[in-house]
């Protein structure tokens, strides 16, 4: 809501049907600057509110937005509102969406600045292939009606941000195609089982054991719920063979010490630090090689985009044993090293 001395704010409608801020004549001796500050202020609140609304149920308050709204982005261009308004649509529709927005601020005396980041996941495909986007949206704003006349995207990891960019292309469809994701993890608590020397990465050996552990095979014959994913770890330079076998444990419990204890002493608690992972998925029953194969290409991934792989890596199961192997879904996981979020400026 603005806020000034001696006066009233009112939305109007035009011809058009666009609402806008104005200013009764009680309020002429407001200087023009800064009532077009307190116009610039009230429409910051505004977008943060509406994109919230935009990308949880898919629309936008139409009578902010000019008719001809000019929206852009690295491979995509519209320059009227209802166009504007199906895109958002579309997005909510064809994708599990996730948005946060980071920082909005007032960039210039027409314009507000916001950083973001965006979520994309193809809920269609039986592996959902994802990509994370960031960037930045430069909203232009009539500093006197408070109407937003353009909205245009730019993406952090593009040099070509200019409609049309191939490069924008190139990377969308590496993303789904065959790329990865990076994801932060908090601390968590798992039951671990040492697995035998010379199993291979995809080894499920000490499955059994951890189950026989959750489901009431501890001292206190507390029955926990089986979570997912289960984990395998490889260490580095093990030759990619498995080192140990993991359960993640259920978010109620805040410490290891909370955990029951096992009643088979191969079984340990155990805290695991969180931190950022790259993380590539493929479907189907992990046979060794295909974990070899995804880690080798994941690495080569971090590389090539200047990061820091740690040694060794992860396979991440996420499904039970009777779901069909076209609708399994597994990753190698990659802790990054000195990995920054969201990016410095």
């Amino acid at each position: 809501m603005l806020r000034g001395p001696k006066r009233t704010c009112n939305r109007n409608k035009a011809r058009n049907s666009v609402a806008y801020v104005s200013f009764d004549s009680a309020t002429s001796e407001i200087p023009l600057e800064e009532r077009r500050k307190l116009i610039l202020e009230e429409t910051k609140n505004f977008i943060s509110s509406d994109l919230q609304s935009a990308f949880s149920t898919g629309e936008v308050t139409a009578a902010r937005y000019s008719e001809d709204i000019k929206f852009e982005d690295p491979i995509t261009s519209y320059t009227n509102r209802d166009a504007y308004m199906f895109n958002i649509r579309m997005l909510k529709t064809l994708f599990n969406l996730t948005w946060k927005v980071h920082s909005i601020q007032i960039t210039g005396p027409e314009e507000i600045t916001t950083r973001w980041s965006m979520g994309l996941e193809l809920w269609q495909l039986p592996w959902k292939p994802s990509v994370m986007i960031t960037g930045k949206t430069f909203y232009k704003v009539n500093p006197d009606t408070g109407i937003i006349s353009e909205h245009v995207d730019t993406w952090d990891a593009l040099d070509n941000n200019r409609f049309f960019s191939l490069e924008a292309v190139q990377y969308i469809l590496r993303s789904f195609l065959k790329e990865y994701e990076t994801r932060y993890y908090p601390s968590y608590l798992v039951a671990e089982l040492q697995q035998p020397a010379g199993s291979g990465p995809a080894s499920g050996s000490g499955f059994n054991e951890l189950a026989q552990y959750i489901f009431g095979g501890n001292r206190e014959q507390m029955k926990l719920e089986m979570t997912t994913p289960v984990l395998s770890t490889i260490a580095p330079g093990a030759g990619n063979q498995s080192t140990n076998i993991q359960f993640v444990m259920e978010g109620r419990f805040s410490d290891v010490t909370q955990l029951p204890t096992p009643v088979d002493p191969k079984v340990l608690k155990k805290a695991e630090c969180g931190g950022y992972f790259a993380a590539i998925s493929f479907p189907g029953w992990p046979l060794d090689f295909e974990v070899v194969e995804n880690e080798r290409l994941l690495r080569d991934s971090l590389l090539r985009d200047g990061l820091k792989p740690k040694p060794g890596y992860t396979l991440a199961r996420y499904n039970d044993p009777t779901t069909p192997p076209m609708l399994r879904r597994n990753e190698v996981l990659i802790e990054v090293l000195d990995y920054q979020w969201p990016p410095s400026e």
